[in-house]
């Protein structure tokens, strides 16, 4: 059975739906006018409210009186380490769901690293799971670890590895641990943190984020498990086809969609 054009259908639907979403967070806090956060995408007013109406089904925004849409709070987190993040970046609500929804899977903290083409370094942007107990133990008495987990050179790791062997071209020769690291779209090293390994995927694409049709985009960022050394084995094989197939997820839709809180909601 062809199911091509139901898939693309359900995509559109998503992604009408994600660019309403996204209207309203350029528009920040506070409650919005429908007509301002319709001038924000390329819908007609009709169709921006029925989204509207989905997303306040979902319990991601409200009304608080006639005409108006604002989004809902979002509920508080643990403080993850701190330094652990790079300072200079911006919290993004897609990428952070998807993190999240790992560390619920993995019981693991989560970290996504991009790569500054200027200095040649992976930067830490967000991470999910860093505020475990024992994570924290262990980084407080390694207070350098945290700055070599949160920014350091490409080749350090798993995650500047994964990345580093999708930035050459595909016709580009590549050293041999790269070229593998290619092929099977992982990576696995030991961690700056002694006892510890990270397990890496790449991501072409953070979650939410416009994409050219038919366009192949290089790697933008890395999608790591950091997890104690012991899980060496069938669970790191495990960790990497579970992050593989949630970022592929997450890519394909949209992540606030996909999410189990609004996973029930149907197709407008």
């Amino acid at each position: 059975m062809d199911t091509g054009p139901r898939s693309s259908h359900q995509r559109k639907e998503r992604d009408r739906t994600n660019a309403v979403l996204h209207a309203l967070l350029q528009l920040g806090p506070g409650p919005h006018k429908a007509r301002d956060i319709t001038a924000r995408t390329t819908m007609d007013e009709e169709e921006v409210r029925r989204r509207l109406l989905q997303l306040f089904k979902a319990k991601v925004c409200h009304r608080p009186r006639f005409g108006y849409w604002e989004l809902r709070p979002t509920p508080a987190v643990p403080t993850d380490t701190p330094g652990l993040v790079h300072p200079s970046t911006t919290p993004l609500l897609d990428t952070t769901l998807l993190l999240e929804r790992l560390h619920r899977r993995t019981e693991q903290a989560v970290l996504l690293h991009t790569h500054s083409p200027v200095t040649g370094e992976r930067l830490c942007i967000a991470a999910a799971g860093a505020h475990d107990v024992r994570l924290r133990r262990e980084l407080a008495h390694a207070p350098r670890v945290v700055d070599r987990l949160r920014q350091a050179p490409l080749d350090s790791d798993a995650p500047g590895l994964v990345m580093l062997a999708n930035l050459a071209g595909h016709d580009a020769p590549l050293r041999e641990d790269l070229r593998q690291i290619r092929v099977a779209q992982i990576a696995l090293t030991e961690a700056p943190l002694p006892g510890w390994i990270l397990v890496s995927v790449p991501l072409r694409r953070l979650p939410g984020a416009p994409s050219m049709p038919g366009a192949e985009p290089r790697v933008v960022a890395a999608i790591s498990i950091l997890a104690p050394g012991r899980a060496q084995g069938d669970p790191v094989v495990a960790y990497g086809r579970l992050m593989r197939n949630a970022v592929q997820a997450a890519i394909e839709s949209s992540v606030v969609i996909t999410h189990p809180r609004f996973a029930a909601l149907p197709a407008a």
